[in-house]
């Protein structure tokens, strides 16, 4: 989520009320629920309104009351140039403006890209029905524990599930269990009233944060992402930055856990 809302604020300020004169799709293959030819028609000669973060996803709305709404999963990048670009293998679209091209990448095939028109997101896989913004000012105290009340499992499970809190990943649920002080392996039943207090100061600290050096970058450095940032995630076999262990690693079901036996109880 700190990328996608810093990157929605960059091309929100770049592209807002300049008219798309061509889209080009390069690979249908990630569009979802629309032929390429009517993208490419609802698109061009349409003005950018509004770009916005929400939660995983990004949102492009135009002129005509049509969204792009971009679900990057693992692999999709957003870029910004002043000349277009010759495609590459990665290439799904690129919507071109004066001065301006918004290209946006993937290289696994795995992101998905809807045209939403209405508000009507009942064919966006995984939007409705997610819960509060990590970041949203009105998710107090009070209302996390509510929300975690109903929630069984293991902790960063619980953190990583839209329904819960919407705009977390599998990097960020490390980091912010390990500022929380908990294992990611810990039932949520476990937890005292302390550590959910602790989890929930952790869950917006880490993310304002990130989302705050994140917001020093350039849309380039961003797409690279070049966490470097981050304190614990993808470093298995390094040392804790805050007590100086040994950071430890798991892998299941294809995603990485990281974390530190000695700062996490």
């Amino acid at each position: 989520m700190p990328e996608l809302e810093v990157i929605a604020s960059r091309l929100n300020s770049l592209l807002q009320g300049k008219t798309i004169q061509k889209a080009v799709v390069h690979n249908h293959l990630v569009l979802h629920g629309i032929e390429v030819r009517h993208f490419e028609d609802e698109l061009t000669g349409k003005a950018y309104e509004a770009v916005r973060a929400d939660g995983k996803f990004l949102l492009i709305s135009l002129e005509n009351g049509c969204e792009i709404v971009v679900n990057p999963m693992l692999a999709g990048r957003f870029w910004l140039m002043e000349r277009p670009k010759r495609p590459s293998k990665m290439d799904i679209f690129q919507l071109h403006s004066d001065n301006r091209t918004l290209r946006y990448t993937d290289r696994k095939q795995m992101s998905r890209v809807y045209l939403v028109k209405g508000g009507d997101y009942s064919q966006v896989a995984e939007f409705n029905e997610r819960g509060p913004s990590a970041l949203d000012p009105e998710l107090k105290l009070a209302e996390f524990k509510q929300h975690l009340k109903h929630r069984r499992g293991q902790i960063k499970s619980i953190l990583r599930n839209q329904k819960f809190v919407k705009g977390i990943g599998n990097a960020y649920a490390d980091e912010i269990l390990l500022y929380a002080g908990i294992l990611p392996f810990r039932r949520k039943s476990s937890l005292s009233n302390e550590e959910v207090e602790q989890l929930y100061n952790a869950m917006r600290n880490v993310l304002m944060k990130f989302k705050g050096i994140l917001e020093k970058r350039s849309l380039d450095e961003i797409a690279l992402e070049k966490r470097d940032f981050m304190m614990i995630h993808n470093r298995g076999g390094g040392v804790c930055p805050l007590c100086g262990g040994r950071v430890s690693e798991v892998t299941a079901n294809r995603f990485k856990t990281n974390y530190c036996q000695t700062c996490q109880k």
